[in-house]
């Protein structure tokens, strides 16, 4: 149950860590996009959002591991050292490719 937690919050944090490697502002989200909710758990929108100096502080510190949700051809062109690619799509069905009792850093850009 609270690795379902930890990939729902994570997911969540793909926004986030978007805006923080661009180094502007955060802002709330706009999106009338609909929330994706694994097995029952929170929406997207409960997610805890982390700033992108605490998330590097938390992989540095083995706390937590990127996982890089986008398709695996933009993965293949570039990605953060040391990230897991599992597309979105595939996140699912991929739940026990994740490391156990880590945060879930996800991320898009």
């Amino acid at each position: 149950m609270r690795m379902w937690s930890a990939v729902t919050v994570a997911t969540a944090f793909v926004a986030g860590a978007a805006f923080a490697q661009m180094k502007v502002p955060q802002q709330p989200a706009t999106s009338s996009a609909p929330a994706v909710v694994i097995s029952g758990e929170p929406s997207l929108e409960s997610a805890k959002r982390i700033a992108r100096d605490e998330a590097i502080k938390m992989v540095k510190e083995q706390k937590a591991v990127w996982v890089d949700v986008r398709p695996r051809e933009s993965f293949n062109e570039g990605h953060i050292a040391g990230a897991i690619s599992i597309p979105e799509t595939e996140l699912k069905a991929r739940i026990k490719d994740l490391p156990k009792n880590k945060y879930l850093i996800t991320y898009c850009a």
